[in-house]
């Protein structure tokens, strides 16, 4: 059975803390960081989804179509909760408009649909997944890069704002 690589991304240990505790970022720079991780980590497992749905991929198992049902409905939920932590921290910039949470809630009503319309038809999960691989990929070079640079203008004006 394939082994899938990639793990969620997570915020960091905090290193002055109890081993077990976690470290949100505070500034938009260091949540940038950890949202372009999340972007990352969110494309490897497309990439990786699509590799075994290809047909270069032999026949699965039972077992093993299962499990990459569970890594599908994974993913959903992984980009679920990527852009719930997004659309919180653009909001704090003050640079999240309705259209891009808008198109957060549409995506993911998609994806869901998607998922269930899907279940044991290989090819139309492929097809599916190159959809959503493309709509990722065009929004997060493209809504998601610009609200990020507004944001990071906006975190760099506000560290630079006098204060009375």
């Amino acid at each position: 059975m394939a082994v899938l690589l990639s793990a969620p991304v997570r915020a960091e240990p905090d290193p002055g803390g109890v081993a077990s505790a976690w470290r949100w970022p505070r500034r938009w720079a260091d949540q940038e960081q950890l949202l372009e991780r999340q972007h990352d980590g969110l494309e490897t497992l497309l990439a990786e989804l699509l590799r075994l749905h290809g047909p270069a991929h032999p026949a699965w198992s039972a077992a093993e179509a299962l499990a990459f049902e569970r890594v599908c409905r994974r993913l959903i939920w992984d980009l679920r909760l990527h852009l719930r932590l997004e659309e919180r921290w653009l909001a704090a910039q003050g640079c999240l408009c309705p259209g891009h949470r808008g198109v957060h809630r549409q995506a993911i009503s998609d994806a869901q649909a998607a998922l269930l319309r899907t279940v044991c038809d290989r090819q139309a999960r492929l097809r599916w997944l190159l959809e959503l691989q493309g709509w990722f990929s065009n929004h997060r070079h493209g809504p998601d890069a610009t609200a990020y640079a507004i944001a990071r203008s906006n975190a760099s004006s506000q560290s630079v704002a006098p204060t009375r």
